[in-house]
């Protein structure tokens, strides 16, 4: 554990060899030429945890995807990828702004556990169960067959296939009211982090 109480990055990530360690600074993210990236500690009345903030300048090409029938570009020159990890949670959030600075979609992450690497990078270990979500409220979870195909070849506990299961059942409940602080804060603590960015 950092000072904070967070995990600290680990080759050991238990809980099945297939669970997958994934960093919030996304090195591997090859489609992107040239971005900034931030992290910061908050601990106030909406949120805990740490956020990052991956300011896209350019990238090869671009990136949508499809939400219930509906494209959205979610990757391009001037876009930013904001990431939440909350305090003693097991998820974490990314919230996409387009080159005006309009949120276009969150997107959920369910993990075994979220933690902070040595060169203090959040990391988040991955449980296949994502839910992505539109600022009109529409939403659409994502690899369920995934999560299910991975009990059954016994690559992951059975404790963390419920862990998945239920984490994912409370998050809905939030999203369909549109509940969620670190929803609803979204847009504070982008201009937090904004601030931090360096040109």
């Amino acid at each position: 554990m950092d000072s904070l109480g967070y995990k600290k990055d680990s080759r050991d990530l238990g809980g099945g060899a297939e669970v997958k360690r994934k960093y919030a600074d996304r090195l591997d993210w090859h489609r992107v030429l040239d971005r900034n990236f931030v992290c910061k500690y908050f601990q106030d009345n909406e949120f805990e945890g740490y956020a990052t903030l991956i300011t896209i300048h350019q990238v090869k090409e671009p990136l949508t995807t499809v939400i219930n029938g509906e494209e959205v570009l979610i990757v391009d020159d001037g876009y930013y990828w904001m990431q939440h990890f909350p305090w003693k949670s097991n998820y974490c959030v990314t919230t996409m702004f387009n080159d005006k600075k309009e949120i276009i979609q969150w997107y959920f992450d369910i993990s075994k556990q979220n933690g902070i690497s040595d060169q203090g990078i959040p990391f988040w270990d991955d449980l296949y169960l994502d839910v992505m979500v539109l600022p009109n409220g529409k939403f659409q979870m994502k690899d369920e067959d995934e999560l299910e195909d991975a009990l059954n070849r016994n690559a992951i506990e059975l404790d963390d296939y419920y862990l998945a299961k239920n984490t994912m059942k409370d998050l809905i409940k939030s999203i369909k009211s549109m509940s969620l602080p670190v929803m609803q804060s979204s847009e504070h603590y982008f201009n937090l982090l904004l601030k931090h960015v360096k040109y």
